[in-house]
C-alpha cells in the first residue's frame, strides 16, 4: 500500500465505481524491455492495496464497486504488439485477475486484451466479471457479450477521438 494510503478516497469522490490502478509499470523501460521485464506492482502488494480500500468502503458503509485494471497485455500492446501475441500472456493475466478477485475487487479490467481467443479463454479461466476497453481491433459488442464479458469501457478510444479532433480544431487555427 502506498504511503498516504488507499488511492480512492471515497469521501472525496462522489461515483462509486473505483479503478484503482495497482499496476503500474516504469513506462522508461517500455521503449527497450521485451514485456516480461516490464515492472509491473506485485500482486501481493496490489492486492494489500485492494483489502485496504475494501476496508475502508466498508467500514463506511459505502457501495464501492472496485474494477482492478491487469496491465499485462498494456506494456506489449504499447510496444506495437500485433494479433496473435496475446494468448501467451493468458496464463500471467488470470494469475493476477484471481488474486485481485480474492483480495475483494468486484471486475477485473485487462486493459488492451482484445484478441477473441485469448479473451474467451481469459474469461473462462478468471472467477469473476471481466472490463475490457472497446478497442477498434477488438470483436463487435455482440461477439463480446456472447465472450462473457460483463462491462465494455469506451473511455480510451473516445479519449483518442477527441484529442484528435481537438488536434485538427488546433491545426486549422494555423491555416
Amino acid at each position: 500500500m502506498s504511503q498516504s494510503g488507499p488511492r480512492c478516497d471515497h469521501r472525496r469522490r462522489g461515483p462509486n465505481l473505483c479503478l484503482p490502478t495497482l499496476e503500474p509499470f516504469d513506462r522508461s523501460a517500455r521503449a527497450t524491455a521485451p514485456a516480461s521485464a516490464a515492472r509491473i506492482t506485485p500482486v501481493s502488494a496490489a492486492g494489500l492495496e485492494t483489502r485496504a480500500v475494501r476496508q475502508v468502503a466498508s467500514e463506511d458503509g459505502y457501495g464501492l464497486v472496485i474494477n482492478a485494471r491487469v496491465d499485462v497485455f498494456l506494456h506489449p500492446f504499447l510496444a506495437g504488439a500485433g494479433p496473435g501475441t496475446q494468448e501467451e500472456l493468458v496464463p500471467e493475466a488470470v494469475r493476477r485477475a484471481n488474486a485481485y478477485l480474492e483480495a475483494g475487487v468486484d471486475c477485473v479490467f485487462p486493459i488492451t486484451l482484445w484478441e477473441a481467443d485469448a479473451l474467451r479463454r481469459f474469461i473462462s479461466e478468471v472467477h469473476g466479471p471481466v472490463n475490457i476497453v472497446r478497442l477498434p481491433q477488438a470483436p463487435s459488442l455482440a461477439e463480446l457479450a456472447s465472450l462473457g464479458v460483463a462491462r465494455v469501457s469506451w473511455g480510451i478510444p473516445l479519449y483518442g477521438e477527441a484529442m484528435a479532433r481537438f488536434e485538427d480544431q488546433l491545426a486549422s487555427l494555423h491555416e
